[in-house]
């Protein structure tokens, strides 16, 4: 592939607000593939090709297109088409995060730290188990974290993101509290490094 060509690909990703992680697996391919093209080390197959013309909403031809200069002034028709174009790139951007954006936004918009302090005060009051019923808090942090790790743009990002340690404490402390396993549930806790180490090998 030329530079030109390179360039223009480079420039089309951008435009539309994509990442090349971003880019990439909405295509399919690998993000090391879309930094090889926008460096002319290699080209898109006619398939990628294809995939990326319907992304963008462009024909094969306007993809390819190298000779338009993209950045001389047009006349005023062509900036309303402009202006369209960066309205579709916003609104992607806005309805279009992580690889899970509808749990993301649900989870976002519940109530859960609310609905767990009338929890907690509700069956405290009724059954007395104030204690160690306060457990019931560090789930708040487990719950935001989840939603914040849905809105991760990676598979490996969003498992990156994910409460493992906030989890773990809360299970040592429930096998602690319930069945008196302080001496020995405490192995649960070599669950994170060895987590964090497996998905820092992974690719």
């Amino acid at each position: 592939m030329n530079i030109v060509t390179a360039n223009r690909l480079l420039e089309l990703r951008k435009m539309n607000g994509y990442s090349q992680d971003v880019l990439a697996e909405k295509i399919g391919v690998s993000r090391q593939a879309v930094s090889k093209w926008e460096r002319a080390e290699s080209s898109p197959d006619t398939d990628n090709l294809i995939a990326l013309a319907e992304l963008y909403g462009i024909t094969l031809d306007d993809l390819l297109n190298t000779s338009k200069d993209t950045t001389e002034i047009t006349p005023e028709p062509s900036k309303k088409t402009d202006i369209k174009g960066k309205a579709k790139s916003l609104l992607s951007k806005v309805n279009d995060f992580g690889i899970y954006p509808k749990t993301a936004t649900a989870m976002a918009k519940f109530p859960y730290a609310i609905i767990v302090v009338i929890l907690y005060l509700g069956v405290s009051y009724m059954f007395k188990i104030w204690h160690p019923f306060w457990l019931v808090f560090l789930t708040i942090p487990i719950y935001y974290r989840i939603a914040t790790a849905c809105k991760a743009n990676s598979k490996k990002a969003f498992a990156a993101l994910l409460p493992i340690p906030e989890f773990i404490v809360l299970l040592y402390l429930m096998f602690g509290f319930f069945a008196n396993a302080w001496g020995t549930m405490w192995i649960l806790f070599l669950i994170i490094p060895i987590y964090y180490w497996v998905l820092s090998i992974k690719k």
